[in-house]
């Protein structure tokens, strides 16, 4: 392949795989090449700043066929064992790291009940909390809070042990909530669980989207 070729195989390449819907349509022959062609030539255009063939394009979606074939079967398997639990009522507060150690010190003094997930990077530490909760660490904290959210809700993922081998599972979650139109305000994960907190206004609409993905990867399991 010449260079624009390989150039465009990778953007269509993403661009499926993000896609699990596009990517198992391909694979069973449900759309038409051309018509989906047509909707990425915009979008590799706008990634390369340059025209391109949409013959060259529609090459990039046979291409990759047989590859996003092997992997959505595994993603789908994973899917189909996995459950989603929500719960609404949750704050998000976040401090600099520095106050880790009164977070840590402190948090099982203040006796916090229910859900509490910590997720802490180089500069910034998040504390997810149902909002009953949020007083106490308020009080606890004082000084030093960088944002604080109340009007959030927490989808909790639990899938199998096999997620940790399988390319694309949580990017198939994730893509799912943007194609409905749903902005993640933050998420982590640990070990089998993945934890993503959204809007308490979508959280209805990302709840319902999730087990409808889940859903079908259970009606694709059984093909």
């Amino acid at each position: 392949m010449t260079k624009m070729e390989l150039s465009i195989n990778k953007i269509v390449k993403n661009f499926v795989t993000n896609d699990i819907f596009l990517a198992t349509s391909l694979n069973k022959g449900y759309v038409n090449l051309s018509a989906v062609a047509r909707d990425l030539v915009p979008v590799v255009e706008a990634k390369l700043g340059e025209k391109v063939n949409i013959e060259a394009v529609i090459s990039a979606l046979k291409r990759n066929r047989e590859a996003s074939r092997r992997s959505d079967s595994k993603v789908f398997s994973v899917l189909s064992e996995t459950s989603v639990q929500l719960l609404t009522s949750v704050a998000k507060v976040v401090i600099p790291v520095k106050e880790n150690e009164k977070i840590f010190r402190n948090v099982v003094d203040i006796k916090l009940t229910g859900a509490l997930y910590i997720s802490t990077g180089p500069e910034f530490t998040t504390l997810i909390i149902e909002n009953r909760n949020l007083p106490a660490v308020l009080t606890m904290l004082r000084r030093g809070i960088i944002d604080k959210r109340t009007d959030l809700a927490v989808i909790i993922i639990k899938a199998p042990v096999s997620l940790l081998e399988t390319a694309g599972f949580l990017m198939s979650l994730y893509s799912k909530l943007a194609f409905t139109g749903i902005n993640i305000e933050e998420t982590t994960n640990s070990y089998t669980d993945a934890i993503i907190v959204v809007k308490e206004s979508d959280a209805s609409d990302a709840f319902t989207s999730l087990i409808d993905l889940i859903n079908f990867a259970k009606s694709q399991s059984k093909m």
